[in-house]
């Protein structure tokens, strides 16, 4: 990379090679900085991909254990709203408002694991770039760990449930006498889903340190690319 007046500027060797081409060719426009302030970061930043998804997204599937006798010990999904904090502190904390008398819950008693999973096909990103919501491209935050009650006595609880409360203001309406209180998850494994071959495990002390409200200054911005062609031998 060579720097010019305070510019950069990149420089593609470019091999003779379809594939290869189209790779490089498809990343041109993230090098250059093309995205908006409000879009996804850039696919190689899987920690905080998965920092943007679960801020961004609002609600996540949830699979459990069943203890329901018809299914007991299959998987059991349901949807949650979630939330990570309010508008001006994302934590990375996975926030939920749960009751007792939720099904999902009665499975949690027994057994406190499950697997949550946020996509960006919720809030129209996929959508806008005609993306299916399988197609790897259509991002997902992949999380498992053990959902434990946040203690009703501690800081943490009202912060979460004025996260929670902020971010879905209907909940303000649900009837008291569900019993509703603050879940987090105690997240073991972090997994992404963003492009095209595989999966990407996260640390969760990347995870962590990663920060979706910088994201744009954090990101390489090149003025110009030049791309050379070599014929590969």
């Amino acid at each position: 990379m060579e720097k010019c007046s305070n510019k950069r500027l990149m420089v593609l060797i470019l091999p003779q090679n379809e594939m290869f081409g189209f790779l490089i060719l498809s990343l041109i426009p993230l090098a250059l900085g093309v995205q908006i302030s409000d879009g996804p970061p850039p696919v190689w930043q899987k920690a905080l991909m998965a920092r943007y998804i679960i801020r961004t997204t609002g609600y996540v599937s949830i699979a459990t254990i069943s203890v329901q006798d018809e299914i007991k010990g299959y998987p059991f999904a349901t949807i949650k709203s979630i939330s990570d904090g309010p508008a001006d502190n994302s934590t990375g904390n996975v926030y939920l408002y749960m009751s007792d008398m939720e099904l999902s819950q009665q499975d949690l008693e027994k057994d406190n694991r499950c697997t949550i999973l946020a996509s960006l096909a919720e809030v129209g990103y996929c959508e806008s770039k005609n993306y299916d919501p399988q197609d790897p491209r259509c991002a997902k935050a992949i999380m498992s760990g053990r959902l434990v009650k946040v203690n009703n006595e501690t800081s943490e609880y009202e912060f979460a449930r004025n996260a929670l409360l902020e971010k879905h203001p209907a909940m303000k309406s649900w009837p008291t006498d569900h019993g509703f209180f603050v879940s987090k998850l105690d997240i073991e494994l972090i997994e992404v889903l963003d492009f095209f071959g595989g999966i990407s495990k996260v640390s969760k002390e990347d995870y962590f340190n990663a920060n979706p409200d910088s994201q744009v200054e954090d990101n390489v911005l090149y003025d110009r690319i030049d791309i050379i062609d070599v014929q590969m031998v």
